[in-house]
C-alpha cells in the first residue's frame, strides 16, 4: 500500500481526496498540511481528513510523523521558489519521492533539484505543473520518449485565455473574469495568469524536461494579457530547436484558420513535433480541478 503526505488543501487537494476515495481507496494518506496546520496519523480517517479541511486550526503541528512513500505538493507557488526546492531536497534525502503541481520551484531551481533527486536516488514528477490533467510528459515519457523532440506549441494558460475568448464574444472583462472563477478555473489573485508568469514558469519546465535545457525563469522574456490586443490572439508557449533553440511565452497573433482559434474557452492543447515520426497533438475541452487531480493522481501512482 502506497503512503502519501498532501501539502495544500485548495480545490485541486479536495479533488484529489474525492478521487482516491472513489478510485484507489488502496492508497493511504497519513497526513495533510495547509497553512493554517497539520494532521498526521497512520489511522487518518476520511471524516478526520474533511473536519482538518473544514477547520485546520484545531490540530497541532507537534504530532509524530508517519512514515510514507511520496510528498505530494499542491501548494500555492511561491515568487522565487526557494522554498519548493528546500523542501523537494529534503524530501529527497529522506528518502522520499514527490509530485508537485507546484510550478515554482522547478521553473527555478531545475537542475539544483534534479541534481538532489538523483544523488539521493529519488523520483520527482510533475504532469500538473504545466497544462492541468492534459498528459503532456505522460504522452511523451510512455509513446515518444526515444524520438528527439523539435518543436512545441500550446495553451498552457486557461485564464488568460479563457477572458480573452470571453471578451472576443462580447463579454466585459468583468463578466470575464467572474465567470472564470464561478467555473473554478481563475483564482482570487491572478496577477501571475495575466501577467503571462504562470505561462513563463511553464515555458521553462518545458524547455528543461522535454527539450534538455537547463533554464531559469528569471532568465527568459515574456508577455502577458493585453486588454488591447484580444482580436484573433492567445497566450501561448512556443518552443522551437529547429536550427537552434528559441523559446516564445506571450499573447500571438494567429492565422483565421487556426485551430486554437476554433477551441472552447476551457481548452487546453499542446502540439509536438519530432525526428523520425509524425507529430501529436493532445487537446481537451475543458480543463479544472478535476482534471489536474487526475494528473497528480496519475503521478502519485507512476512513481
Amino acid at each position: 500500500m502506497k503512503r502519501i503526505f498532501i501539502a495544500g488543501t485548495g480545490n485541486v487537494g479536495k479533488k484529489l481526496i474525492d478521487l482516491i476515495v472513489t478510485y484507489r481507496p488502496d492508497l493511504k494518506i497519513v497526513g495533510m498540511e495547509n497553512r493554517r496546520g497539520l494532521i498526521q496519523s497512520e489511522n487518518l480517517t476520511l471524516k478526520d481528513i474533511q473536519d482538518f479541511m473544514k477547520n485546520p486550526k484545531n490540530y497541532s503541528r507537534n504530532e509524530m510523523t508517519p512514515d510514507y512513500d511520496v510528498y505530494v505538493d499542491l501548494r500555492s507557488a511561491t515568487p522565487d521558489g526557494k522554498l519548493e526546492m528546500e523542501t523537494y531536497k529534503s524530501q529527497f534525502d529522506q528518502g522520499k519521492d514527490v509530485v508537485t503541481a507546484n510550478k515554482s520551484g522547478l521553473s527555478n531551481y531545475w537542475q539544483e533539484i534534479m541534481k538532489s533527486k538523483e544523488n539521493s536516488q529519488r523520483d520527482i514528477l510533475y504532469e500538473a505543473t504545466v497544462a492541468g490533467g492534459l498528459p503532456i510528459f505522460t504522452t511523451i515519457r510512455h509513446s515518444a520518449g526515444y524520438f528527439h523532440i523539435t518543436y512545441f506549441r500550446g495553451i498552457v494558460n486557461l485564464t488568460s485565455n479563457f477572458i480573452i475568448k470571453a471578451i472576443n464574444s462580447g463579454m466585459t472583462m468583468d463578466d470575464a473574469i467572474r465567470e472564470a472563477r464561478e467555473m473554478g478555473i481563475a483564482e482570487e489573485k491572478m496577477e501571475d495568469d495575466l501577467s503571462g508568469k504562470d505561462s513563463a514558469r511553464k515555458a521553462v519546465i518545458l524547455a528543461n524536461s522535454l527539450f534538455g535545457k537547463n533554464l531559469r525563469l528569471g532568465e527568459i522574456k515574456y508577455g502577458g494579457f493585453d486588454p488591447e490586443k484580444t482580436n484573433n490572439s492567445m497566450l501561448l508557449v512556443t518552443i522551437d530547436s529547429r536550427g537552434g533553440f528559441s523559446l516564445r511565452s506571450g499573447l500571438e497573433i494567429l492565422e483565421q484558420h487556426d485551430p486554437y482559434l476554433s477551441m472552447k474557452r476551457t481548452a487546453m492543447a499542446a502540439d509536438f513535433k519530432f525526428e523520425g515520426r509524425a507529430g501529436i497533438s493532445l487537446w481537451e475541452d475543458f480543463d479544472g480541478p478535476t482534471e489536474t487531480a487526475s494528473a497528480v493522481l496519475n503521478d502519485i501512482l507512476e512513481i
